[in-house]
């Protein structure tokens, strides 16, 4: 766990809600892109990133000192949708409200079930991540960074970094490339990163 991680932790057990914001909206898109790619209905994944975070903070006093965030608000998020797509009724919703049909649910219901969420697999990504980032080219990173961990947009990264919008997204193109084949066997968990 880095720092960070560890204060956030401990903010969360002592029930500071300021720290269950920052938890929140750190994790909330990286849920709800991993949730969508499951069951792709808005209105369902977001309930499901709701309760995840329910869980969460109905939960934050039984949490061990080794869990790991990521790892278990992933794991929640996980089991949240294996009872979604085993439920009759909200299989129900899916056939009526999205362009799914029961093979792709089944399949979606079988990757589901054999996706590990523990901390090692969230050891392992932070590792595969800090070592992609480092083989970058230095501009690639610094654009990189800013992007998917800072959250700026392109011509808001332009004018940072005083370059063009067209060599932003050159880099961004790059760095997706790259980080797309070596997070392969970890993409559910990492969708966040390559939506724009």
């Amino acid at each position: 766990m880095t720092e960070n991680e560890i204060q956030l932790f401990e903010g969360l057990r002592k029930n500071d809600e300021i720290v269950f914001k920052v938890i929140y909206n750190k994790y909330y898109s990286r849920l709800y892109y991993f949730i969508f790619e499951f069951i792709p209905i808005d209105d369902l994944t977001e309930n499901i990133v709701q309760d995840t975070f329910f869980t969460l903070w109905n939960k934050r006093h039984k949490l061990t000192d080794n869990t790991r965030l990521g790892a278990y608000l992933f794991t929640v998020a996980k089991n949240n949708c294996l009872y979604k797509l085993r439920d009759q009724r909200y299989r129900q919703k899916l056939f009526s409200t999205c362009p799914v049909n029961e093979i792709e649910l089944d399949l979606n219901l079988d990757v589901l079930s054999s996706l590990d969420s523990s901390s090692y697999t969230f050891d392992e990504i932070e590792r595969i991540i800090q070592e992609t980032l480092d083989e970058l080219p230095p501009q690639c990173k610094r654009v990189f960074i800013l992007s998917r961990f800072e959250e700026l947009k392109n011509k808001e990264i332009a004018e940072e970094l005083n370059i063009s919008v067209k060599v932003v997204e050159k880099h961004m193109t790059k760095g997706l490339k790259i980080f797309r084949a070596a997070l392969k066997d970890y993409l559910p968990f990492v969708a966040y990163l390559f939506i724009p």
